[in-house]
């Protein structure tokens, strides 16, 4: 059996490399694919020249505006709502500040409790979601769109000034910074979300008019590139419009397009460029090479043995004894014998 020794080793690799490639695609990259616990980043939106509605002077305004939004991630919440749930959970709180003058008093700010589902992005309704201490139940995309991102317009992504999601549309593929990148696009429309107290003058009235309740609408069209093999948002546009209206009078709250600065966008490719070519690798390279070389060495493994099978030994040589043997005579115990004295050397 030692001639079918060689086909058994190569087949044997073979199936240690084919195992190799699917343990690549079904066992590492799940476990790769997830958004870490301990999440701890900060993104910066700008507008230069945004407008607004001026609190602090109590009039429209123009400016600068900057919206800085902190996300830490809770390991010990995330893991105790794994076990309560049975699901891969992520738990991060964030926190958003938006500023118009640098003074220690902002335009806007919010704190959330985000908890949603590590591999796909979507919310998870429990363990303690809320936006400024108040439970809120949401749906959608809320921080990243999922691993393996789709060229697809199923999406739906949470809008957390309206509290509620809304589609989110393909638009193609792009460059940005040497990573090929999926562009998305959201509308939300002019929604009322909030009502204010305002100083009647504000409105038409007169300078002594006594305070009235305005309406709040808001409206956004947000713009996504993101890394289709990682989800993660790289660079993002919010052409965000809000106004206040009363009585048919309407006072503009605010006007703004804001972008990821660039200092953002850098940080954010410099982080998962190599990430992302990783996690490629792993899903798609490693398991297509590794396949087709283990399945490669299995058929030629077979090929050989199937080869060596085929091969006949050559058939022994058998000597001729009719005529007695060469040394020790006839071989009929009957026949007359004398002894050979050639072997004794006389």
């Amino acid at each position: 059996m030692r001639k079918f020794l060689l086909p058994a080793i190569i087949m044997g690799v073979g199936a240690f490399i084919l195992t190799m490639g699917l343990l690549f695609k079904f066992y590492a990259y799940p476990r790769l694919a997830v958004v870490p616990l301990d999440q701890n980043t900060t993104q910066v939106v700008q507008d230069p020249d945004a407008q607004f509605f001026d609190a602090d002077n109590v009039k429209p305004g123009s400016g600068e505006l900057t919206t800085t939004a902190r996300i830490i991630g809770d390991p010990e919440a995330s893991e105790q709502a794994a076990e309560e749930t049975g699901r891969d959970v992520a738990i991060w709180n964030s926190g958003q500040v938006s500023d118009n003058n640098g003074d220690n008093i902002p335009m806007d700010g919010s704190t959330e409790v985000l908890v949603f589902d590590r591999h796909t992005g979507e919310a998870i309704n429990c363990c303690g979601e809320s936006k400024n201490g108040e439970e809120v139940k949401r749906d959608g995309l809320l921080v990243k769109f999922p691993f393996d991102t789709q060229p697809v317009d199923t999406y739906t992504w949470w809008d957390s000034t309206v509290g509620k999601s809304f589609p989110v549309k393909y638009e193609g593929e792009e460059d940005l910074q040497g990573m090929n990148v999926y562009k998305f696009t959201q509308e939300v429309p002019t929604t009322k979300y909030s009502s204010r107290e305002l100083p009647g003058n504000l409105f038409g009235g007169e300078p002594d008019a006594p305070a009235v309740t305005a309406d709040r609408y808001y409206s956004n069209k947000r713009t996504f590139w993101v890394d289709p093999v990682t989800g993660v948002v790289l660079d993002r546009v919010e052409d965000q419009k809000q106004e206040f209206r009363h009585d048919g009078q309407t006072l503009n709250a605010l006007e703004t397009t804001s972008r990821f600065t660039p200092e953002t966008v850098d940080k954010n490719v410099e982080e998962y460029k190599s990430k992302s070519s990783l996690l490629s690798m792993v899903q798609t390279t490693f398991p297509l090479v590794f396949t087709i070389l283990g399945v490669v060495l299995i058929l030629a493994g077979l090929l050989l043995s199937l080869i060596i099978g085929r091969r006949r030994d050559p058939e022994p040589v058998r000597a001729d004894y009719r005529d007695g043997d060469p040394v020790f005579g006839p071989s009929n115990p009957d026949a007359e014998t004398s002894p050979r004295r050639d072997l004794r050397g006389h």
